[in-house]
């Protein structure tokens, strides 16, 4: 038998809203009402910042073209930051060890392991990684590549840092440099750079500079093509060319260039230290670094692309000197004065 309340009424079971007058409790549920469509809401924008996945102690196979100092100080940058940052355990196969039979069979080796990913430092390793690793769930970067394009073609599912300074980025350093210049020659052979130059005579007439071609097939003719052409120019750019560049190749012009009085723009440490007034660096530990926090996006499972490498444009004060070019007292990044 149910239970009587006051005047024979079955109790009442009184609740916040059932408490309040007709117009508050009118506006307590349109109160109540926002506030579950906010907490909706900021749970779907939660879960749209959270990463896709946790990172635990992944497994990484880096390969290594060569044995050279340049990519032993990227795996070193790669080395520590994944570590420190994912706990990661890298095992480390140099490339130029395997031959024949040896390369097939470590292919085979690292596609029946469970990698997490795989890291390729240099070309070789690149089309390594890329072509001859048949798991294709691994997902897969690379750095340290010149022209990627040329070395991976249409891969698919490669991302990685190339060393390939754009060359807008570029054209902005020399004009910061170099304000007064109002030509400048790019040493190179059509075969190889044919693309680079012309993207350069694009950007640079935006700039107010005129890009003389300087064209060779062959080290014989760089002295000719010089020669004919040292009048014509305000400074000379030498770029990553397989023809034209070679250590006593960049000795020989930068000398001429200094007696002309030409500056010349280079592209790593040795150009600086022989006297180019201008020099595009790279540090090899800081690109491994970039290489790993590419990484550590994948592995949380974000998406990766091609992107140019860090760099910086080191300025050479003795050089600017010699050739009478007036220093400034402050350069924007990533231009600062050499060691």
């Amino acid at each position: 038998m149910r239970n009587k309340g006051i005047l024979g009424q079955p109790p009442r079971h009184y609740s916040f809203l059932s408490s309040l007058t007709y117009p508050l409790k009118k506006l307590a549920k349109i109160l109540i009402c926002r506030l579950l469509i906010l907490s909706a809401f900021s749970i779907l924008i939660g879960a749209s910042d959270a990463p896709c996945r946790e990172i635990h102690d992944p497994q990484v196979a880096v390969l290594v073209s060569q044995d050279i100092r340049p990519y032993i100080e990227a795996v070193e940058g790669l080395n520590v930051l994944l570590e420190k940052a994912a706990k990661a355990r890298l095992e480390v196969f140099h490339l130029e060890k395997f031959k024949g039979k040896e390369r097939t069979d470590l292919a085979q080796r690292l596609a029946n392991n469970k990698f997490d990913l795989f890291v390729a430092i240099g070309p070789d390793a690149a089309r390594f990684v890329s072509s001859e690793i048949s798991s294709e769930k691994t997902p897969r970067i690379f750095s340290m590549v010149l022209n990627p394009e040329k070395v991976l073609g249409h891969a698919k599912g490669v991302a990685g840092i190339s060393l390939n300074i754009p060359v807008q980025a570029q054209l902005e350093i020399i004009r910061s440099v170099l304000p007064d210049i109002k030509s400048i020659g790019i040493l190179y052979d059509p075969d190889y750079n044919a693309d680079f130059f012309r993207e350069a005579a694009i950007n640079a007439s935006s700039r107010d500079l005129r890009v003389i071609p300087l064209g060779v097939s062959s080290k014989k003719e760089i002295p000719i093509v010089l020669k004919q052409h040292w009048k014509d120019m305000d400074a000379l750019w030498l770029i990553p060319d397989r023809t034209v560049i070679s250590e006593t190749i960049v000795q020989y012009v930068i000398k001429n260039a200094l007696f002309e009085k030409v500056p010349v723009i280079g592209f790593n440490r040795f150009f600086y230290e022989s006297g180019a007034a201008l020099a595009f660096v790279f540090d090899y530990k800081e690109l491994g670094e970039q290489c790993a926090r590419e990484a550590l996006r994948i592995l949380s499972g974000e998406t990766s692309n091609k992107m140019p490498p860090v760099f910086r444009a080191w300025v050479n004060a003795k050089a600017m000197r010699n050739l009478g070019i007036k220093l400034r007292e402050e350069y924007p990044p990533p231009v600062i004065l050499g060691p």
